[in-house]
């Protein structure tokens, strides 16, 4: 059994994924697996991928048709054997030879089922390692076993490694989102685990900047459906920060349903405004308190009003569709 399972899902990352794989190959950690997905490449990726895997045995190359990242990752871990999984894209890189090693000596010194270090971004040439904010929980100034109920974050997956037969027995898989499953699998992993060991070392460094995001009708709704799953999984554990925290994320996001931005449908504009009316006003305040949430937010709700809406005036009611006011005299 290796140590660990590298799960590199590729689709169409020619340019950087020759750094991304020499990385991985470089860690002092010898006994690993790498296995990367081709999630339906067209450039030169698949070429690229198939010429490691002739260089080192450790490489196992699986394709598959375009289905997303979460998939390819999912299909990764069904293939996998390590008794730690770590998960890599394929335009980030390992920062440093000895990630693996720590972290899996870590992992076996404290008998924990997760542990992980600190977070960097990569933005052209200038990494970045200090993050306020909604960000904070990127990093770790100190070395030690930390409790998740203690820190409620939800982004930074990558730069931890999972038990992978704990990860098996629990069937936590990456769910079935085309966009932002990984806070999702992340949560659900933690609230598992209970607790992690978290060392102060940077363990992953993302690169950000260097390529447009575009958000289909089918992303967008991922995202919905991921922020909605991890609204649900705070309430039903009373995790209160990460419950505000995922209110924030969708005061981050809210840009992806401004028309002027990306195109969005009648059902997504709906299924938004559906969310936002279900969100638990026990936790607004704090929301309020915490992050201001007009600032971000308030875009998103102009354009709800827009496309659906019931007020009153006066002796009326007022009923807006897509625009379109129809008054009803109240009885």
């Amino acid at each position: 059994m290796p140590d660990i399972s590298v799960i590199i899902p590729v689709h169409n990352g020619e340019k950087y994924l020759r750094e991304c794989l020499d990385s991985v190959i470089s860690q002092t950690l010898k006994d690993i697996e790498i296995i990367i997905i081709d999630d339906g490449s067209t450039d030169e990726s698949l070429w690229i991928c198939e010429e490691y895997a002739k260089r080192d045995s450790r490489i196992k190359l699986i394709r598959q048709n375009n289905k997303g990242a979460g998939e390819a990752r999912n299909n990764g871990l069904r293939n996998a054997s390590g008794e730690f999984a770590a998960f890599l894209d394929c335009d980030d890189y390992y920062p440093s030879v000895d990630i693996l090693e720590t972290l899996y000596k870590k992992a076996l010194e404290h008998n924990v089922k997760v542990c992980g270090g600190s977070f960097a971004e990569l933005y052209g040439n200038e990494i970045k390692t200090e993050f306020t904010g909604s960000l904070s929980g990127y990093t770790f100034d100190n070395e030690g076993l930390v409790d998740y109920k203690d820190y409620q974050f939800d982004f930074g997956y990558h730069r931890f490694i999972y038990n992978l037969n704990f990860l098996k027995d629990n069937s936590l898989y990456f769910p079935d989102y085309m966009r932002f499953q990984d806070p999702p699998f992340f949560v659900k992993y933690m609230i598992a685990a209970e607790s992690f060991y978290a060392v102060p070392m940077i363990t992953y460094l993302l690169r950000i900047g260097h390529k447009k995001l575009l958000w289909t009708n089918q992303q967008q709704n991922g995202l919905l459906d991921a922020i909605k799953d991890n609204l649900e999984t705070a309430k039903k554990n009373k995790l209160a920060d990460l419950y505000v925290l995922t209110l924030q994320r969708l005061n981050e996001h809210s840009y992806v349903f401004n028309p002027a931005v990306n195109k969005c449908s009648i059902k997504t504009y709906l299924k938004l405004a559906k969310l936002l009316h279900s969100v638990d006003k026990t936790y607004i305040k704090i929301f309020n308190k915490d992050f201001k949430i007009n600032k971000h937010l308030y875009p998103v709700r102009v354009i709800i009003n827009h496309i659906f809406s019931l007020k009153r005036v006066d002796n009326y009611k007022v009923l807006i569709i897509w625009g379109i006011r129809i008054k009803f005299k109240r009885s």
